[in-house]
């Protein structure tokens, strides 16, 4: 067994041991979008029977002004859940979000690329993510102005979403195939293998305390493809 195949058996293990850590985060994100979208759904129902009611002080409404009050309502609620959609996290915005909110928003930037990655590669995203969530507490602490904040959020800002879309950029038929003895797969889950063990160890040396360490030994993506680009 190779050393990336070892990785990757590494991440999945690593991966079935967390699910249940992770599920708490995304649980509670989705809790919190569904309830977002009912206080979106409630307020526009709400606005619409409040004119109503005002209105019939002045105005019978009558049967068909009722009907149309209720129509209103429903029309509301649909637009309240419309507009309570968290937009999608696009790659640029990622050098400008606040280390505080970065974990959240990569993990939600790179399962928006999850089904275009090949199997190996998505479990080793879902290992990434979970690193992610894990990191995010620890990561609202430290000071922008620290260099190991400047180190992780080259790691996770910059250079892992080049990497994906470094690989979403190889036309899909290609992907499979050797190119100067270059394999777009495989480059792709040696690439996400080193992450993960940056974020890995990152988030060791945090809970450590050892900022200085942290800043200056990360190897990050010091692969043959860096220089050379899998796309």
């Amino acid at each position: 067994m190779s050393e990336v195949d070892r990785q990757i058996a590494n991440a999945t293990a690593f991966l079935e041991r967390s699910r249940a850590r992770r599920a708490g985060p995304r649980k509670r994100g989705l809790v919190d979008r569904a309830a977002r979208a009912t206080k979106f759904a409630i307020g526009g129902a709400f606005a619409v029977l409040l004119g109503a009611l005002i209105t019939g002080l002045f105005v019978p409404l009558g049967v068909t002004g009722i009907l149309l009050t209720f129509l209103l309502m429903l029309g509301a609620m649909c637009l309240g859940v419309f507009f309570s959609r968290e937009p999608e996290v696009a790659q640029a915005d990622l050098g400008r979000t606040s280390l505080k909110s970065l974990p959240d928003q990569t993990a939600r930037w790179l399962d928006g690329q999850r089904l275009a990655l090949p199997a190996p590669a998505q479990t080793l995203a879902d290992s990434i993510g979970t690193r992610l969530d894990l990191l995010a507490p620890q990561l609202a602490t430290l000071d922008e102005r620290e260099p190991a904040a400047a180190a992780m959020r080259r790691l996770i800002a910059d250079e892992l979403p080049e990497l994906v879309s470094g690989y979403r950029r190889v036309p899909e038929p290609m992907r499979r195939q050797d190119m100067n003895g270059l394999n777009p797969d495989r480059q792709l889950i040696e690439g996400l293998t080193v992450v993960d063990s940056e974020l890995k160890r990152m988030s060791e040396q945090l809970a450590a305390g050892d900022l200085n360490k942290l800043a200056t030994q990360g190897r990050y993506l010091e692969l043959k493809y860096q220089g050379e680009g899998a796309g």
